[in-house]
């Protein structure tokens, strides 16, 4: 595996950094559809033709909700390289978690291509929906890293 496809300059635990650790040892992508299920320890909620969903394994610190979307049919970097059909999934498939969990506002990003420049740990194609816990005693806002 190229040592490229994990950025340890973005982890946020050491609980994630021991795990990607592991995965740079084993020399492969953990968000490919072979290797997910081994490596990310959240279940996977829903699987569409193109997209896996789950939560984040390290939700941002003051979040309600921390959805990924990952997508499954191959290793990809950039939106260019999936078909159009996968992008209309994974807007049908955000449509029924904000509606599922009732979410009244939240954030949508996608994180592709060279980690250095998008702030994410795994270089293979994702995006999250961020709902901040608003309501929550204290509340901060939600810090994301990005670009």
């Amino acid at each position: 595996m190229n040592d490229k496809l994990l950025n340890f300059d973005h982890v946020r635990t050491p609980e994630q950094r021991a795990l990607m650790e592991k995965i740079r040892a084993d020399g492969v992508c953990p968000f490919c559809k072979e290797h997910l299920k081994e490596y990310h320890p959240r279940p996977i909620i829903r699987e569409t033709d193109f997209w896996f969903l789950t939560t984040n394994m390290n939700p941002y610190e003051g979040t309600k909700y921390h959805f990924l979307f990952i997508y499954k049919l191959s290793h990809v970097r950039f939106p260019h390289d999936i078909a159009r059909e996968a992008r209309i999934d994974l807007f049908d498939l955000v449509d029924s978690v904000i509606h599922e969990h009732q979410i009244p506002g939240a954030s949508f990003f996608m994180r592709f291509g060279d980690t250095r420049y998008n702030g994410s740990s795994v270089e293979h194609l994702h995006a999250h929906l961020i709902v901040g816990d608003v309501d929550a005693p204290n509340h901060e806002p939600v810090r994301v890293k990005l670009g």
